[in-house]
C-alpha cells in the first residue's frame, strides 16, 4: 500500500481475531493516550498468547491489510503501544500516516523498527543549461 493511499475515512475497526499473528510484524512504538483512543474508537479487546495478555485495537485501512495497537495488560514495560502491521504497511513512512489516520491529538511515533524500509527520500536533479540554451547578450 502506498503512503498516499492510507485514507482515514476508510479506516475501520476490526476484531483482533481477524488478524493472524503470523501475518503481522512489529513496526513502531506509538505514544497515544489510551482514554482518547477508546473515546474515538471504542474499547480495546483482550488477547492472549504465549508471552502475555494484551490490550488490542485492530484496524483495517484497506482490503487485505491490517494493523494492531498492542500493550501488555498486566505490567506493560512502557506506557506506549506497539504498532504491528501486515506486510503491505511495513515501512517507516506508513507508521506516521497510521498515527495521523487514527485522529488522536498528541499521538506520535516514538521509535520505528530498524528493519522497516526508510521513508522515500525526495531527490532533486539539477540540470544545467548547455551552451546552446544560454541567453544571448
Amino acid at each position: 500500500m502506498a503512503v498516499r493511499e492510507l485514507n482515514p475515512v476508510e479506516l475501520k475497526r476490526i476484531p483482533e481475531g481477524d488478524v493472524s499473528s503470523r501475518d503481522i510484524k512489529w513496526l513502531a512504538e506509538v505514544d497515544i493516550d489510551r482514554a482518547a483512543l477508546e473515546e474515538r474508537w471504542g474499547s480495546g479487546e483482550t488477547a492472549c498468547d504465549s508471552l502475555a495478555e494484551w490490550l488490542c485495537f485492530a484496524f483495517s485501512p484497506a482490503e487485505g491489510e491490517a494493523f494492531l495497537l498492542l500493550r501488555e495488560t498486566e505490567h506493560p514495560p512502557t506506557p506506549q503501544f506497539g504498532l504491528s502491521v501486515t506486510s503491505g504497511l511495513f515501512s517507516a513512512s506508513i507508521a506516521g500516516r497510521i498515527v495521523e489516520a487514527l485522529g488522536i491529538a498528541g499521538a506520535r511515533v516514538i521509535k520505528v523498527s530498524a528493519d522497516a524500509p526508510p521513508p522515500h527520500a525526495f531527490t532533486t536533479q539539477v540540470v544545467s543549461a548547455g551552451p546552446g540554451l544560454r541567453g544571448s547578450s
